[in-house]
């Protein structure tokens, strides 16, 4: 597998929701890889998404988990080259979640008195490329070279694109990637309950994660990003001069009938890396480019749960353990702070 930089960047493809219904331009929003434009407020709370690095078709499979009562909404996120569209298997991030989860490790602290205070503080025009309904979503994939175009498009078929992601589109038009707007019409009724995972594949000499659309947003942007290929990868930093994201899982995983939807992915044998960031939106300039690192050394992170106990107890003679102190109401009473530090482990 080749994992480099190339100028080489096709088109636009802007999978796109063919509603009848005006979309208010101040109800938009962004996530990590694209932005929103729904008929209520919606804030993602998380985003998990997985690339998949097979020679030169990359894949993504993306779950938003949003905060809203939205009933409709299109999803836009720019892809190099067109893309394939599908439902991938829900169960898919929960099984990586379980490969990929730190160490644990719980370090008590003896504090005096009562502990105040010892605690830490925590060209022109638009041309529609594609348009396809799979399961829950209706997609229409978009080529064109100027955001007012493809602006002028969307107004066309009854969707208000905001000012502010229209410009953010105009980089990507520019360098010749497609834009892919999905309809979210959930049958829950809102999009409280969180997003069926979505599936694209695309050709690209560059493995890349888009993340420009979310400079857009307006709170910080949390995202776990896992990366399947033949070998551990690197990532770079969306947003420089902030923190860039953490290394949480690099290992080789395989077939196994404790993760099928994985399974269901792998001809045998890959690799697997797990990343976690927050990115200020002010601070986000690029995507995320992928490469390939200088070692497959296995990592997983350890987090260590500090937990800050009483010295001394009001009864006397009253032993200090935790089953007295859970069964006479006191007990562990302060903060429990999550630490991360980066240790090669073992893989999953």
């Amino acid at each position: 597998m080749a994992i480099g930089r190339s100028a080489t960047r096709s088109a636009v493809v802007l999978a796109l929701a063919l509603t009848t219904v005006v979309l208010d331009p101040a109800t938009s929003g962004a996530c990590a890889c694209g932005a929103f434009v729904a008929n209520d407020e919606l804030r993602a709370q998380q985003e998990t998404a997985l690339v998949e690095l097979t020679g030169r078709t990359e894949s993504i499979t993306l779950s938003v988990r949003a905060r809203s009562e939205a009933t409709q909404a299109a999803f836009l996120m720019p892809v190099p080259a067109r893309a394939r569209f599908e439902v991938a298997d829900g169960e898919l991030f929960g099984e990586l979640d379980r490969i990929s989860r730190p160490d644990v490790e719980v370090r008590r602290v003896v504090v005096d008195g009562d502990g105040v205070g010892g605690a830490p503080r925590s060209d022109q025009g638009a041309t529609v490329v594609d348009h396809v309904e799979v399961g829950p979503y209706e997609v229409a994939q978009l080529a064109g070279t100027d955001a007012t175009a493809v602006a002028d498009w969307l107004g066309d078929h009854d969707f208000t694109l905001p000012p502010a992601l229209g410009t953010a589109l105009g980089p990507y038009l520019a360098e010749g990637w497609l834009v892919v707007a999905v309809r979210l019409a959930p049958a829950s009724g809102s999009l409280a309950g969180g997003l069926p995972p979505m599936r694209l594949a695309f050709e690209t000499d560059t493995p890349v994660y888009p993340m420009r659309l979310s400079a857009t947003a307006e709170v910080v942007q949390p995202l776990r990003l896992y990366v399947l290929a033949d070998h551990r990868v690197d990532v770079g930093n969306p947003a420089p001069g902030g923190r860039p994201p953490d290394l949480t899982f690099a290992g080789p995983v395989e077939p196994h009938p404790d993760h099928p939807a994985l399974s269901a992915m792998l001809p045998g044998r890959r690799f697997l890396t797990r990343y976690d960031g927050e990115f200020s939106p002010t601070r986000i300039t690029d995507d995320i480019l992928i490469t390939r690192s200088a070692t497959d050394e296995p990592h997983r992170a350890v987090v260590t749960v500090t937990e800050y106990v009483r010295s001394s107890w009001p009864l006397p003679g009253a032993p200090l353990t935790l089953l007295g102190l859970a069964v006479l109401g006191g007990g562990v009473f302060a903060v429990r702070r999550l630490v991360t530090r980066r240790r090669a482990g073992r893989s999953a």
